[in-house]
């Protein structure tokens, strides 16, 4: 009798229903909970390529389709599975798997189904907020790894867009409140579990701890990520959303989707905080990263965000470039081709300069290059 052993439960819901498994000499397999005999667990067991598993774990085919490839590839019906990891007395099958009533209904991704239940008993554990991510790229299909330059361009691409929905939570507030918010590293996420069992998933720990009740000034961003990922699925609506985001979280967001499809990989993630009963989730699979990129990307100026400064002018050159002293400090920008002239300007004076503040990320280092262009000014 085959010897195969249960080595990763894929979906969970009172009890393992959808897992993954090896056989002695390293054969994949996937196994889908059917119908008890006897009150007794049985599994559908099926024969799959590394590649499929990726596919499958990715969101790019649903678990009917999966188990449907490669129709010369054994399959088996089982018990359940032993203290020991080994599936119970695998018993090979004669017959067509399509013409079997063992098969689950179209339609199952496994992409859709994030539980999160680690990130909260985490959170609870470290009493903070707590975020886990995990991505599926082509190097992950065979073995628990992802490139370098990939885990770091996702690493910096997640603290970036938590970083400006931060930003953009704080301007929802009003002037008295932000000023008694203590803003320090708020916004930072700390790595502290960089390679978690599983596909690769990284475990993130807001930077700043949680005030006596357990809630994270942190919250706020994650709240608005997760009304960016909310109509991942539909990008008419998705569009809508981020619309309504525009300016540098927007951007950041097209970004990091971009990296995604470059990767070739989707995204899910789950947070929480201690006092949560269920953690929060979000996803965008590999197949829904390139139709959300394009539709986001036909938005001009989606990453730029307006920005309004009065103060002292410092400098105004016939080139374009100047310098402006405000209560908040000095700011430099510039004009563009066909831009307001500073002609006429004069230093020490006071001016309100309308700007578009836009965004350029440094390839290959996650420093991000911000530059002020100027629309108009009025002397005040």
């Amino acid at each position: 009798m085959k010897s195969i052993l249960h080595t990763k439960t894929l979906f969970y819901y009172d009890g393992p229903q959808v897992i993954e498994a090896r056989d002695a000499i390293g054969g994949h397999y996937l196994g889908v909970m059917v119908a008890p005999e006897n009150d007794q667990d049985r599994y559908l067991v099926k024969g799959v390529s590394p590649e499929s598993l990726r596919r499958f774990r990715a969101g790019l085919v649903d678990l009917r389709s999966m188990l449907l490839e490669d129709d010369d590839t054994e399959w088996f019906v089982s018990g359940g599975i032993a203290a020991s990891g080994e599936i119970s007395k695998p018993v090979a099958q004669r017959g067509p798997l399509d013409q079997s009533d063992l098969l689950p209904e179209p339609g199952f991704l496994l992409h859709d189904q994030a539980t999160g239940d680690e990130t909260l008993r985490e959170a609870r554990e470290r009493n903070n907020l707590v975020m886990e991510i995990s991505v599926e790229p082509p190097e992950a299909a065979t073995e628990h790894r992802i490139r370098v330059v990939t885990l770091a361009a996702l690493l910096q691409h997640v603290q970036t867009v938590v970083k400006h929905a931060y930003g953009t939570a704080l301007r929802g507030l009003s002037l008295d409140a932000r000023r008694a918010i203590d803003k320090s590293d708020a916004h930072l996420l700390d790595v502290v579990v960089p390679a978690a069992a599983g596909s690769f998933r990284v475990l993130f720990e807001a930077a700043k701890g949680a005030d006596l009740l357990g809630q994270s000034e942190m919250a706020r961003a994650l709240e608005r990520v997760d009304q960016l990922f909310e109509h991942a699925a539909d990008p008419v609506k998705a569009l809508a959303t981020v619309k309504e985001h525009k300016g540098h979280l927007a951007g950041a967001y097209l970004r990091l989707l971009r990296f995604l499809v470059e990767s070739r990989t989707g995204i899910r993630y789950s947070w929480a905080e201690p006092g949560f009963v269920i953690p929060k989730t979000g996803c965008v699979s590999e197949s829904q990263a390139r139709p959300l990129v394009d539709a986001l990307s036909g938005v001009s100026n989606l990453g730029a965000e307006s920005v309004s400064l009065v103060g002292a002018l410092k400098k105004g050159d016939v080139n374009g470039t100047w310098r402006i002293s405000t209560p908040e400090g000095e700011y430099s920008g510039k004009v563009r081709d066909g831009g307001p002239s500073l002609e006429g300007l004069k230093i020490g004076s006071s001016y309100r300069f309308s700007c578009m503040e836009e965004i350029e990320e440094v390839e290959g280092t996650g420093r991000e290059v911000r530059t002020l262009y100027l629309l108009e000014h009025e002397p005040v």
